[in-house]
């Protein structure tokens, strides 16, 4: 008998800031699902030449499907959101600072 597929579970990531230039508060939200071990490796060897890129391509490949074109034109407007929801989600692989 086969396994009943599992829902792919998304959790949602916010990010709230002042954008100076603009003289307002900037709220995002969007659904994550949890990385792969590929995209990870992907991120792990692509982030010394161009960590924006590597960033921006994990949260595309992660994202829920209907918030995908809300977030490109978030990441037009914010590059830095790449990083930001990028580094929550590889927090989230174990990925992060010691503190020691």
């Amino acid at each position: 008998m086969d396994k009943p597929e599992k829902d792919t579970q998304y959790v949602e990531l916010k990010h709230e800031f002042f954008d100076r230039f603009e003289d307002k508060d900037v709220n995002f939200k969007f659904h994550f699902k949890r990385p792969g071990t590929p995209q990870v490796n992907r991120v792990q060897k692509t982030a010394l030449k161009n960590a924006g890129q590597a960033f921006r391509n994990l949260i595309m490949e992660t994202i829920k499907p209907d918030e995908k074109s809300d977030l490109k034109t978030a990441l037009d407007d914010y590059p830095g959101l790449a990083s930001t929801f990028g580094g929550a989600l590889m927090a989230s692989c174990g990925f992060g600072d010691l503190g020691n």
